[in-house]
This record gives structure tokens, sequence and C-alpha cells, in this order.
């Protein structure tokens, strides 16, 4: 793209990108590595990005780069921990599937453009204490927003979503393994089994889920990682309303009618009418020449949180995730149905990377619906 210049592999800025980056993968294994281990180093505004087409991963040599040097910088200090940040998000994007067109619960429309950009800074957010100590940066402050109004929004429905049954760090775990398009249904998930579980049978959860997924799929998510955290905050009320009204709505069906499945429509309903997998994240697709390993990801889940429970650095994870402040990003899914449309035939998924607002051209500026390129990370 541009000027951008491929960074030789036997430089040392090389190999602390590609050292941090398997540290992140360390930090929580998945079964897809999309990173072709080409970096390039960029004259751009914004921290980074991370192209799904061809694997490249692009990061700012000023905004960026630079301050991967290793110890906490003491006259950049918060340009470190963005720049730490940035590597956090891109491994996110990176290690991520992100379609399952096989999947009657898969959200593939705009709404999972919003939810998986939520949750790729829900993650670093929440993993950023531990990562930065582990990796010898300790002592670095919790960065600043750069998308807040999709964290804002994400962070709010996970906790609508947690409990005894499964809390935000199985949730986090679990959604880490994506695919991106299932992060409503393992919401929904969090639902059923934390609020719902001595209601809905065994058999009708996958419906029961559809039709919490319908009360999550707001109409803002396609545009919240442009918006404030005050419109992400807005959105999660307005979810919080109607999820209630939701699970309410089903307690009262099987009171009423105990032995009649929940009425509800899949978001993939062309799946669901055909009669495809009907196991939601039990039924693994392939997905980028990748099988997701959704159902592992779910049976491992509840481990991975107590794991994490009894481990030095989850205490690090919680201490952030009570931190005030918010951050988002921007994921687009390029060629996706618009808002208003629960599913896409054949959708040309895309991921995108920490970045603000408006979209700049030229470079490795952001996508849009409809345009395929790199998305980045950075500030106006």
């Amino acid at each position: 793209m541009g000027d951008d210049r491929l960074v030789p592999r036997d430089s040392a800025v090389y190999q602390e990108f590609a050292r941090l980056y398997q540290l992140v993968r360390d930090m929580r294994p998945t079964s897809v590595d999309r990173w072709n281990r080409n970096l390039y180093a960029t004259d751009s505004n914004r921290w980074g990005g991370f192209d799904p087409k061809t694997g490249d991963i692009r990061l700012s040599q000023d905004r960026a780069l630079r301050h991967l040097t290793g110890p906490p910088s003491a006259s950049h200090p918060d340009d470190q921990a963005e720049a730490l940040a940035t590597v956090l998000h891109e491994s996110t994007h990176a290690g991520m599937a992100t379609d399952a067109p096989a999947e009657p619960n898969a959200v593939r429309s705009a709404h999972s453009q919003g939810a998986m950009e939520g949750f790729a800074e829900l993650r670093a957010m929440n993993d950023f204490a531990a990562f930065s100590a582990n990796a010898g940066y300790p002592g670095l402050t919790l960065p600043t927003p750069a998308y807040p109004g999709a964290y804002a929004a994400m962070n709010s429905l996970v906790t609508q979503a947690s409990g005894p049954a499964k809390d935000r760090y199985a949730f986090i775990a679990e959604a880490t393994h994506g695919p991106g398009v299932m992060h409503f249904d393992q919401l929904a998930d969090g639902v059923v089994r934390n609020r719902l579980a001595e209601v809905v049978p065994d058999g009708d959860r996958v419906a029961v889920r559809a039709a919490l997924i319908e009360a999550m799929k707001h109409e803002h998510w396609p545009t919240l990682p442009e918006r404030s955290a005050g419109t992400g905050e807005a959105v999660a009320e307005d979810i919080r309303r109607s999820l209630n009204a939701k699970v309410e709505e089903i307690r009262r069906h099987y009171r009423a009618t105990p032995g009649q499945p929940f009425p509800a429509e899949s978001p993939n309903a062309e799946v669901a009418r055909s009669g495809g997998p009907r196991g939601g994240l039990g039924a693994a697709a392939e997905v980028d020449g990748h099988v997701p390993g959704a159902a592992e990801a779910e049976r491992q889940a509840p481990a991975a949180a107590e794991a994490e429970r009894q481990a030095p650095a989850a205490v690090a994870e919680r201490q952030v995730a009570e931190v005030a402040g918010v951050r988002g990003e921007m994921r687009f899914l390029s060629g996706l149905a618009p808002a208003g449309q629960a599913t896409w035939r054949v959708p040309s998924l895309g991921d995108g990377a920490r970045g603000a607002g408006a979209s700049v051209g030229g470079g490795a500026g952001r996508s849009w619906p409809g345009r395929t390129s790199t998305v980045d990370r950075g500030r106006e």
C-alpha cells in the first residue's frame, strides 16, 4: 500500500513484534493463525492494521513500531502503551476465525461488524496489564479509548450475559476463538446458562439463543465503532431492556406450554430452513481454510476461566476490567448486508484494526462496507 515498507525479518523491530505476537497467542492459544509473517512499516497516522486478504500486518513507524523497544520508555510511556495495545488488537484479529456460514445462529450481517470490534477491544483491555508485564513492559497505564462506542456496548452486554454458570472470563476465553459472527450466540449462551438454565430444555437452546440474539441486534451496532462511549452505553441500555423483556417472555412461554419449543427465527435462517447444523457453537465450520474448533473452545471455556482465576495474571486482568475508561475499534466486514438484514448469502468478511472515527483515503486507510482494504487503528 503506497509507500509501506516491508520490515526485514532479521531486524530488531521485526523480531520484537514477532515475539510480542507470539506472547499474545500463548496467552490465549487458538487454532487459527492468519498472519503471513509479513510486517510493514507505514507513515500513516494510524497505529496499524491487519489485512484479511493477504495476511499482512501493518504498523505505523512513528506511532507504533518505534515504541516497541523493550522496557518502558521514560519519555513516551503513553505511546508505548498504545503500541502494545495495537499488537494485542491486531493479534486478536489474526488469530480468530471470522465466518461460520453453516451455523444457524451466525449473525452474518453488519451487526457483527460492531460486535467484533467491541470484543477485540474488550480482549485488548482485559489482557493489557498481564500482557505488558509478561512482555517486559511493566507499569504502563491502560491506554485511552480508540473507538469507545463499540467497547462500551460490548462491555455492558458481557456484564448482562455473565453470571455464575458463565462469567466474563469464560466468555472472553471462548470468544477469542471466534468465529466472529458467533459472538452474539456466545453472549446468548451466557444468558441461557445464567438466567434460563432451569427453564429451557437442552433441545430448545439453539432456538432460544436465536430469540435472544434478536434482542441484542440493536440497529446501531454497525456504526458503534465510530461513536462515543455515551452512545455505546445508551445502546447497551436499550439492549438491556430488550433482553430482559425477552427473557421474561421465554419464561412465560415455558410456564404456559412447557412441552412446546419457543418460536424463533435463526439469524442465519437460510441454513436453519435447509436443515443445516443445529448445534450453535457445537458444529464447527471451516472458515478461511481453517476449522475454528468452536466446540472445543466451548468445552474448554469453563476450565480456562478457572485457570485464569488461579493465575497471578488473572488478578491483573480483573484490575484492568475495573478501570474506568473505554476503548473501541473498527473492524469492518467488507461486502456486508445493510444493518436491517439478518443474513448475507456469501459475504466477503474482512478484518479491521484499532483506529478512529471518519474514513480516510490512501495508504493503509480504514475500509467500509463494500470496500476491501486494510482497516487501521488510529486517531484523526
